[in-house]
């Protein structure tokens, strides 16, 4: 996605290169922690990171095309919760949030990549798969 909210699927690669990145953001105990490889879910506290009322004054932003599962996923919609194991498919760099600003969710570094499934955002460690955070449907 690339902030323009037409473009999520454009697979441009400008969310950054993960091999090795360890850069340990915490934005005051907020998002990754490379110290210890987990991801603390107090941003929903912060108000930079408010996409609901956002979103309501910017409803044209989360209006985004239609969501076309990748080739070989016959499964349609599930509800993926945070602990689950994604099929690779699923979170392809195609699928990629870009700038995960643009939508006011937090920075995803170290392994850790926004994905777009369906109408929901969904927090991914991509060297696992494993679901790390969910923000279900924020796009329309």
């Amino acid at each position: 996605m690339n902030g323009r909210g037409n473009d999520w699927q454009n697979g441009n690669g400008r969310g950054g290169d993960i091999r090795g990145a360890n850069r340990g953001w915490n934005g005051g105990n907020r998002g990754w922690n490379g110290g210890n490889g987990a991801w603390n879910r107090d941003w929903r506290r912060d108000n930079r990171f408010n996409y609901g009322t956002y979103r309501r004054q910017n409803y044209a932003a989360y209006r985004l095309p239609r969501y076309y599962a990748p080739s070989g996923w016959g499964y349609g919609y599930r509800r993926f919760g945070i602990g689950f194991q994604l099929n690779s498919l699923l979170f392809r760099q195609d699928y990629w949030i870009d700038n995960a600003d643009y939508y006011r969710l937090p920075p995803a570094y170290g392994p850790y990549r926004w994905v777009r499934y369906y109408n929901d955002a969904l927090l991914v460690d991509v060297r696992t798969g494993n679901v790390v955070d969910t923000v279900y449907d924020i796009f329309w």
